[in-house]
């Protein structure tokens, strides 16, 4: 869409003037020092269709050049990033959001046809423009709420796969020469319902390949089901990161399921075991917590603890039958042992023979005639 009209305010012309991109982690990449281009109103947005400021760059050193596919405008509607067209919280499609908080596709905030979403594009600009405030999206999806799917399903860490380059074309057809010079990837293209993947869809939340097959992982995650040992009160946490989760975060996720015996945190394996006092307090936290349980951004795996394996009697000194003895040498009795290191014998006379045991030549199987 072509805009030709002339205004007086260069704010109030339609067109959206930014100075940083709205994009998630993944798409930002880890390169603390990305250096972007910038221009403006290089090219129509793919949802609204209007010019818009557009970012490109680099997110690593592997990665393809990424620049933003929709305007900001948009982006904050939905609160998704301008590249991914993903949450920029749970990095989830919106219509897995629409799917768990229950809202309708049909009944979207941001109008389909061109005249309608040109002016609720322009609209929510001024209300912007004037309160600085106003949000439609904590409107209609309202952040603070939350779901099960949505935290069995949100992305925790960035996700740099994403920003990996593209499949190389030449070598599908079996023509590339570049050899490892090649900036792309030499690996056959992904088929099947991933492959037919678009902007527009993914935005307003309909037919989105990727969004079906995480509703379909979210169907099959199954729960924990609780062990036939009725005094089994300890539940397993996999994943603790030593010196960034603490008892006390433990503690705050657990303890309103049920009161809570101990916390115990082993920092060399990675893992925590919570017990309860009550086996109904521990039935129940299993039960809201599976597949759902996240600490400081991390994703915690939960199971049941395992019955502790009853402790066999001391047989002896060592607790443990002896071993058959397979030395080169004559086995010593232990009774010398002891008395050599416990019960030194008294010197030997001016006159006699007598000798400690050490001094014996007998000892290791000389012949003494």
């Amino acid at each position: 869409m072509t805009h030709s009209r002339l205004v007086s305010n260069l704010a109030s012309d339609g067109r959206e003037r930014s100075d940083f991109p709205v994009v998630c982690e993944s798409c930002l990449g880890d390169n603390p020092y990305v250096r972007m281009t910038r221009a403006d109103f290089d090219k129509e947005c793919f949802t609204c269709c209007r010019p818009f400021t557009v970012f490109r760059w680099k997110p690593g050193r592997d990665a393809r050049y990424k620049k933003t596919e929709i305007c900001q405008t948009c982006s904050k509607v939905r609160n998704v990033c301008q590249v991914c067209v993903l949450d920029l919280h749970t990095g989830l499609p919106v219509q897995v959001h629409n799917t768990a908080l229950g809202v309708n596709p049909n009944d979207a905030v941001l109008p389909k046809s061109d005249v309608n979403r040109e002016y609720f594009a322009e609209e929510y600009d001024r209300r912007v423009r004037a309160s600085g405030i106003i949000d439609p999206y904590e409107q209609e999806y309202g952040k603070a709420r939350t779901n099960d799917i949505i935290l069995k399903l949100q992305r925790t860490t960035p996700y740099y796969q994403r920003n990996r380059a593209h499949v190389c074309s030449f070598y599908t057809r079996g023509q590339c020469t570049r050899g490892a010079e090649c900036p792309y990837r030499h690996e056959m293209p992904i088929t099947g319902e991933l492959a037919n993947q678009n902007i527009k869809d993914r935005f307003h939340g309909v037919n989105d390949p990727v969004a079906l097959k995480l509703l379909r992982k979210a169907r099959e995650m199954g729960s924990l089901e609780p062990p036939e040992d009725e005094s089994i009160r300890t539940l397993y946490v996999g994943g603790v990161v030593d010196g960034r989760v603490s008892e006390q975060d433990l503690r705050d996720c657990f303890w309103v399921h049920g009161d809570i015996e101990s916390i115990k945190i082993v920092g060399q394996r990675g893992c925590a075991f919570v017990t309860y006092t009550t086996r109904d307090g521990a039935e129940k936290a299993a039960d809201e917590l599976c597949n759902t349980l996240v600490v400081k951004g991390l994703r915690l795996k939960l199971a049941w603890g395992r019955p502790q394996a009853p402790q066999v009697q001391d047989e002896g000194v060592s607790g443990q039958p002896e071993a058959a003895y397979g030395g080169w040498f004559p086995q010593q009795d232990k009774s010398d042992v002891a008395q050599q290191y416990y019960y030194m014998p008294p010197p030997p006379s001016q006159g006699g023979t007598s000798l400690y045991p050490s001094m014996d030549p007998q000892r290791m199987g000389a012949l003494v005639e």
